[in-house]
């Protein structure tokens, strides 16, 4: 009988009744993870600001217009142009221009180069916990890049499409997402926990599920202290 009331399944109803005998739990564990989660995005987590760019890469103002060869030809170049964006020797050229206390590693590590697909476009982001430092930061390494690109490719072509500009709200951490989303798994854990603590309790909670385990009807039911103090 205790394997039996152990291992039963929990229908709809049942889990109704869980939730209304122990939503002060459930509201409990929302209000609390919640609470963590806006704790964190509030005052632990430092908000980053995402700067970018754009740079065109092609032929030279002066030369002859494009072939289907040489479209093909600048768009594998751009690959070998976002590798070179991300190298140590470029980004750390690039910040000793710039006032800043940022390693070499951690401008590398926030920096993320995309070439678009089917374009002669490079996308450049980098993310920093300040603003104008990360505009900075990007321009240095944007302007090193350029510099760079005319030793590698002498006829070609790199220019900016679209500035660097200083970003007003950080893109992370997103706060209210974060407090919805604790306040979600809040209520998972909750249910989770109530549904453990119900399938744990041995004991029967009214004289349906006893006739139902035992298969007999019950005669009668002994009311319960708090039920007595009802009716006086």
């Amino acid at each position: 009988m205790k394997d039996t009331i152990l291992d039963k399944t929990i229908n709809i109803e049942e889990l109704i009744f869980i939730i209304k005998r122990r939503y002060k739990l459930i509201v409990s564990m929302m209000i609390l993870i919640g609470g963590i989660s806006a704790t964190l995005s509030f005052f632990v987590i430092k908000p980053k600001y995402e700067v970018s760019t754009k740079i065109f890469v092609g032929k030279a103002e002066q030369e002859e217009k494009y072939n289907n060869s040489d479209v093909q030809m600048y768009q594998q170049l751009i690959k070998t142009y976002s590798e070179t964006i991300k190298t140590k020797d470029l980004v750390g050229n690039a910040i000793k221009n710039v006032n800043t206390m940022k390693t070499t590693g951690q401008v590398l590590a926030n920096i993320t180069v995309t070439p678009i697909a089917n374009t002669q476009i490079l996308q450049i982001k980098y993310k920093d916990d300040n603003s104008k430092e990360a505009k900075e930061i990007l321009s240095a390494v944007t302007n090193e890049f350029i510099n760079t690109s005319k030793t590698l490719v002498a006829n070609g072509n790199v220019k900016i499409i679209e500035s660097v500009e200083e970003p007003r709200v950080p893109v992370t951490p997103k706060k209210f997402l974060n407090i919805s989303m604790g306040i979600v798994i809040g209520l998972l854990a909750g249910l989770g926990i109530s549904i453990l603590l119900e399938t744990m309790d041995r004991t029967f909670k009214d004289r349906e599920e006893i006739e139902k385990i035992i298969g007999i009807p019950v005669l009668g039911v002994i009311p319960s202290e708090e039920f007595t103090k009802r009716r006086r």
